[in-house]
């Protein structure tokens, strides 16, 4: 039996995710490691030995190796867990619960959809809601498979919108929120042409013409934003559009080449 190590960066774990999972038929071990990257580990498959990621991921493969290792060394399992500021655990269906006392949130992430929790700008957005006071509604823009939305509502958010362009960000969002027994209304939107819900909390892991639109359209009745998803260049052209609707910088995270803001409104 065979086992694969690949290196790949963090920002790139998504998209590498989509590309690997579907040939992995055993699961995908991660490990973190400095400056931004993660080691992955899997059982071979013919579309997966080292010569051919190279074709498969491109660019963003950084080192990979294969071995021939014994059947109880080649580690398989697929579940992985974060805990996020010391309150929240969210975690894949298939890692251990969470310990008692911290609200846990999980979820699975079909294939095509964004929101697994590994990508540092949905982390970023994590650590950032659960240190907010849970006050009136969340809208999640841009909510992949969900993840805040579901997160925001097991914190005690409500009413709690999820909006996303892909239909199958919506479908999961929904099948998410039903596996946490929470309620979160999702629904498919352009935001590029869509007003914003009028909710007194939002998150936007959006890109940057999503975030300038947004900020355009603004409702008076958002107090603070959570806004990722944003490159360091892209956070500077984000800054004054949100400052012209009202809404200051109150604190900044950069992760792996990410920038997400938390902003809120001046006081009246």
């Amino acid at each position: 039996m065979r086992r694969v190590v690949a290196s790949v960066r963090e920002r790139d774990l998504e998209e590498v995710y989509d590309r690997l999972l579907p040939l992995v038929a055993g699961g995908v071990h991660e490990r973190e490691r400095p400056e931004g990257v993660r080691e992955l580990a899997w059982v071979a498959t013919p579309e997966t030995e080292p010569e051919a990621l190279r074709d498969l991921l491109g660019a963003r493969l950084l080192r990979a190796e294969g071995a021939e290792v014994a059947p109880g060394d080649v580690v398989a399992e697929t579940g992985h867990a974060w805990t996020i500021g010391d309150r929240l655990v969210l975690r894949t269906p298939d890692a251990p619960a969470a310990p008692p006392g911290l609200a846990e949130v999980v979820v699975e992430r079909p294939p095509g959809t964004f929101g697994s929790g590994q990508h540092p700008t949905t982390r970023a957005c994590l650590a950032l809601l659960v240190e907010l006071p849970a006050e009136g509604e969340l809208a999640d823009l841009g909510c992949g498979t969900g993840v805040l939305a579901v997160a925001a509502a097991r914190l005690g958010f409500a009413p709690v919108f999820a909006i996303d362009h892909e239909p199958a960000s919506v479908a999961a969002t929904i099948r998410n929120a039903e596996r946490n027994e929470v309620r979160v209304a999702a629904a498919q939107a352009d935001l590029l042409a869509a007003d914003p819900p009028p909710a007194r909390t939002i998150a936007a892991n959006v890109p940057l013409a999503v975030h300038q639109r947004l900020a355009a359209a603004l409702p008076g009745e958002v107090r603070r934003l959570i806004a990722s998803g944003l490159e360091p260049a892209h956070a500077v052209a984000a800054e004054p559009a949100y400052a012209a609707a009202g809404l200051r910088v109150a604190r900044r995270i950069e992760d792996a080449g990410w920038v997400t803001l938390l902003l809120e409104r001046d006081p009246a």
